[in-house]
């Protein structure tokens, strides 16, 4: 600070911290010490901020509402939390899903699946063996990035519903991504309980699903876009509905895709 001046941005410093571009200026970063201590407070940080923001997940609507009223600071950034929600879901995931080779072997009633294996081994003349390593974490991969294409279309969905209110795309991306960011939770607590419970009849994993997610959603749209309850509940239903049937070809294709792929 000897200069007031950030050594980062170049903006005029009044105090330790830079208003321009947020910061520390520290005068001892030759010390280790110092060095060792910047680090921690980031470590830190980043810890709190992370575990923060996903408890407040869990609030509908919160989180999306903070963020366009410009209160971002405090929370991880939308895309930021689409990742970082993605990375514990695949971490989990083998445990408790059916993102694997061998549970994609097992439910496939009509054997499309198979077929498709049968094919790029005949192709690749890969072991079987070799082809479910390389196939799980090319999956991984796909569907971390595939999704993107959920917040997209789901982003479009209620520019349509909700475009009176915000007539931009930017604040229906920002609310999609946490949607989906949400419905990673949704659906490893939905496998975790068919597994838990040595598989639960569909029905009741589809009763519980809408029951998590659609009042859930409602009171998200309430709080964001502020519109008469009478309003919000038909175009809670609309939005799921429609983004329902948009993610099934999404899913589709990352399967197909990760078959291809490996």
């Amino acid at each position: 600070m000897a200069d007031l001046v950030c050594n980062n941005c170049g903006a005029s410093l009044v105090g330790p911290f830079c208003h321009q571009c947020g910061q520390r200026e520290i005068d001892e970063w030759r010390s280790i010490g110092a060095i060792v201590r910047q680090f921690w407070d980031e470590l830190v940080s980043f810890d709190y901020k992370s575990a923060w923001t996903v408890l407040a997940l869990f609030r509908p609507g919160y989180l999306a509402a903070e963020f366009i009223a410009g209160r971002r600071d405090r929370y991880l950034s939308p895309l930021k939390v689409y990742f970082l929600t993605a990375a514990l879901f695949f971490i989990v995931a083998p445990r408790v899903t059916d993102f694997t080779f061998e549970r994609q072997m097992a439910l496939d009633p009509d054997g499309r699946f198979r077929a498709m294996v049968a094919a790029r081994l005949a192709d690749t003349h890969m072991s079987p063996e070799l082809f479910a390593e390389r196939f799980n974490a090319k999956l991984q991969t796909i569907y971390t990035i595939t999704p993107i294409f959920s917040v997209l279309s789901a982003a479009l969905v209620l520019r349509q519903l909700f475009g009176r209110k915000f007539p931009w795309l930017g604040p229906h991306t920002v609310f999609a991504l946490y949607h989906v960011a949400f419905m990673f939770f949704v659906w490893l607590l939905l496998h975790g309980l068919n597994q838990a419970l040595a598989g639960i009849d569909t029905n009741i994993l589809i009763g519980l699903l809408f029951a998590i997610v659609v009042p859930y959603m409602f009171v998200a749209l309430r709080r964001v876009y502020g519109e008469p309850s009478s309003q919000t509940c038909w175009k809670t239903l609309a939005f799921l509905a429609v983004t329902f049937l948009l993610d099934a070809p999404i899913n589709a294709g990352a399967m197909l895709l990760s078959v291809r792929l490996t």
